[in-house]
């Protein structure tokens, strides 16, 4: 069944895909007074920040942080986000799968024989120098080679690029621009109460009070045209008009959605962009044979694993533990599915032994989409943009739009795409005003 349904076919701006950034997307235009209309395909909101229960309990499909920026936009946005941030008690692993694996607390890497006092000082001064150096300049070289040119120890970078793992959710260090990466490494995170579907609720409800009107279930099939009226196609074939027209889906399918697609050398830009996935482990347990251990990061190995329900609240019931292991995969490769389900295991054996007595659900994801697009070192410091130049009246938002990462960035361009819609739809009514032809409505 359809959220909303409507007779309506023409619209001031039509919004593809009901994530956190159309929803957004959606309460902006709504309140500038835009006729807005959202259309998602699937059956319930909130793209890959739904929160599919597991045992009864909304749970995040992989582990999902959000930085204290992104808290911040959505606080403009007049949504209260709440949580917890992860302790510093972290557990480094070091070790290769089928190996004996050493754990690490993080007090002894400082403290303990693992590293020289010279490996000490320069992970201590890395620490220091990654929260003030200028990041100008940085976005085309990797980070791979930055480290390689700033720390001596081979080591101490394998403890710093797990730490890039962590704040990037990405093992590509040859692919990802020192610059994104070390902006990234600086963000503070929080773990959500009840999971992302709590942010997607409160961004409904404030798109549907300003006027919104969603529709799900409602898949687009093809956008045609340009400004100042496009048309939009559902697989029903049911047909919108709009004089705006954002997506918030991933490149490649938007691309496939453009009719006329656009041409070569524009569409590269989109088509080249090489998305990030990482494979999950999602556990609801009625406790840990080791309590105290809630957070480890593989060093030799691109491993996670953290205890969520330690610091923020998921279910009613506080026995209930929500653990998330996970590896992120190097992009642009295959999954190898049942390796990497028996490599988190054997990883987590090592972090909560016996763990297996204990598991009331579980969900392996194989091939979880991080983000659509890898930060890439680039001289221009930026993916696409919001708006599409070669196509008026079309726009895009996401993480794959724009010079941020990971959900920050899908805010940010959701807001962009929103705020140019605004001032052409006020650019429009003008020259309206002055005998241009106007959209029937």
């Amino acid at each position: 069944m359809h959220m909303t349904t409507t007779q309506q076919s023409h619209w001031d701006v039509i919004i593809i895909g009901a994530g956190l950034a159309g929803l957004l997307a959606a309460g902006r235009t709504a309140k500038a007074g835009l006729r807005t209309l959202v259309l998602e395909r699937a059956t319930q909101l909130g793209g890959r920040a739904a929160s599919p229960q597991l045992h009864g309990i909304p749970v995040n499909p992989g582990a999902r942080a959000i930085s204290t920026s992104a808290i911040g936009l959505l606080q403009e946005e007049g949504i209260e986000v709440t949580g917890g941030s992860p302790k510093p008690s972290v557990q480094f692993v070091t070790g290769m799968p089928g190996e004996s694996l050493q754990q690490l607390p993080l007090m002894q890497v400082f403290l303990g024989k693992w590293a020289t006092w010279s490996e000490k000082m320069q992970l201590v001064r890395f620490l220091i120098r990654s929260r003030q150096v200028e990041l100008t300049g940085l976005q085309t070289v990797s980070i791979e080679r930055y480290l390689a040119d700033t720390l001596p120890s081979p080591r101490i970078r394998r403890i710093v690029l797990s730490l890039i793992r962590l704040a990037t959710y990405c093992d590509a260090p040859a692919q990802m621009s020192a610059k994104a990466a070390l902006t990234q490494l600086r963000e503070k995170v929080v773990y959500v109460n009840g999971g992302w579907a709590s942010l997607v609720k409160s961004l409904k409800q404030q798109a549907i009070a300003a006027g919104a009107v969603i529709r799900n279930e409602s898949a687009v099939a093809k956008i045609q045209g340009e400004a100042p009226e496009l048309r939009i196609v559902l697989k029903d074939g049911t047909v919108f008009y709009a004089a705006n027209v954002l997506s918030t889906i991933g490149p490649k399918p938007w691309l496939k959605l453009l009719d006329p697609p656009l041409a070569e050398g524009v569409a590269s830009r989109y088509d080249n962009l090489v998305p990030v996935y990482a494979a999950c482990l999602d556990l609801i347990m009625k406790r840990l044979p080791k309590p105290n251990k809630t957070f480890a990061i593989g060093v030799d190995q691109p491993w996670y694993f953290a205890n969520h329900s330690a610091v923020s609240t998921f279910s009613e019931h506080p026995e209930q533990e929500i653990i998330h292991v996970m590896k992120y995969l190097p992009p642009g490769l295959s999954p190898s599915i049942g390796d990497d389900q028996q490599e988190l295991e054997a990883f987590l054996d090592e972090i909560q032994p016996g763990w297996q007595d204990h598991v009331l659900e579980r969900r392996f994801l194989p091939r979880m989409l991080v983000s659509h697009a890898v930060s890439e070192p680039s001289p221009d410091d930026r993916k696409p943009g919001p708006v599409i130049t070669a196509r008026p009246g079309l726009y895009v938002a996401g993480d794959w739009v724009g010079e941020n990462m990971l959900v920050k960035a899908s805010l940010v361009s959701a807001r962009e795409a929103a705020t140019a819609i605004i001032a052409r739809h006020g650019s429009t009514n003008h020259k309206t005003r002055n005998g241009d032809r106007a959209i029937p409505c």
